[in-house]
């Protein structure tokens, strides 16, 4: 009898689920596994059979996490605030180094790379922190110090990695989430002018080097076209080749002649811009759009706000890694090494994708 209920209740939930979703994240991986078997199948196939694999899991985790009740994590944020400090502290004890930065923790044949599941832990704890502690008043400064103070620790651990991509994805996540928690506009105007007057002196003082070429290559990437912007130059010759149609599949020059390093990673949307075009592009931005937007009406929707901040906040996610992904192999955004989610081959990025997305179907599932 109580195998009969239990499997009741798991069809239920499986029926109360918005399936549109993991159809719209699955037919991104499928266009993702056409590109990165065309990035890499001149040179080995081991890519496709893991990036499978790795999808295979993806799915399997975000079931896994659709039936989980999204409240458990409010319930004890505290201890999910804890492993995610302890996760990105094991970094600097256990990491390997890899590209001047200690971002990864070798286990056996993967790597693991915690500060792609902090930002969705900090999404998890500082909603809980908003929904609760903020829910009633969110106005002035001293708000905005009280719960900026929740994600310091976890900044400054990601930025001394150094991984400066992830850093801005966590100071975009706090903008939007205390800007939907309703902070006044006269706080929103009176941060953003010191806001912006500390840009160029966090250029000079807060930036490492290499992070500082990386700003300058983008304002001028011809000043080092064999160096520092060979990357965004090669990236670019590939998207604008491309044409409207594309070149065709199997047909993009620029990795196959090795001209475009990262090719199957960071640099995987100019490989696909190569061989689809511009119609492709649109129709990869077209299915990123409908996800987000499929999020934000799960959120809209939610029974609470602490769903609808885990929606929200993980719908900038999304959108961010997007956005400055797809601009920086156009030259219009600089490189930063934030992963096109579920496009880019990355063992860790899927993972975290679906665990994110678990979660949200989660938000709908235990909906009250």
């Amino acid at each position: 009898m109580k195998n009969n209920r239990s499997l009741r209740v798991g069809m239920k939930r499986v029926r109360k689920m918005n399936h549109a979703l993991l159809i719209n994240a699955l037919m991104i991986t499928v266009v993702s596994m056409f590109a990165v078997y065309s990035a890499t199948h001149h040179k080995t196939n081991s890519f496709i059979y893991k990036e499978i694999v790795w999808t295979a899991l993806g799915v399997a985790t975000y079931f896994g996490f659709s039936f989980i009740n999204y409240r458990t994590y409010a319930k004890y944020s505290k201890l999910v605030y804890l492993f995610n400090v302890i996760l990105l502290l094991s970094v600097y004890v256990f990491g390997a180094t890899r590209l001047g930065a200690k971002r990864w923790i070798p286990l056996g044949p993967i790597n693991i790379q915690p500060s792609e599941f902090a930002k969705l832990f900090l999404v998890l704890t500082l909603s809980e922190v908003l929904a609760n502690k903020f829910k009633d008043n969110f106005r002035g400064l001293k708000a905005v110090i009280l719960s900026g103070i929740h994600i310091v620790p976890i900044f400054l651990l990601i930025a001394k990695q150094p991984d400066l991509g992830t850093a801005l994805v966590i100071i975009f996540l706090f903008a939007v989430l205390i800007f939907l928690n309703g902070i006044d506009w006269k706080t929103i105007i009176g941060l953003s002018v010191p806001a912006i007057a500390m840009v160029p002196i966090a250029f000079h003082f807060l930036l490492k080097p290499y992070q500082k070429q990386r700003v300058l290559t983008f304002l001028n990437p011809e000043a080092d076209m064999l160096g520092s912007g060979w990357n965004v130059i090669q990236s670019m010759i590939a998207v604008g080749s491309g044409g409207f149609y594309g070149k065709g599949f199997l047909q993009g020059t620029q990795s196959k002649l090795r001209f475009l390093p990262e090719s199957h990673t960071d640099f995987i949307g100019a490989v696909f811009l190569e061989e689809t075009g511009f119609v492709g592009g649109m129709i990869l931005l077209g299915l990123y759009l409908g996800l987000i937007l499929q999020i934000c009406r799960m959120g809209a929707n939610a029974s609470d706000k602490y769903g609808k901040l885990i929606c929200f906040g993980i719908a900038a996610i999304l959108l961010f890694h997007t956005l400055v992904n797809m601009g920086m192999i156009m030259g219009i955004m600089p490189v930063t090494g934030l992963p096109l989610l579920l496009m880019s081959y990355g063992g860790s990025s899927y993972i975290f994708t679906f665990m994110m997305l678990g979660i949200v179907q989660s938000v709908k599932v235990f909906k009250d």
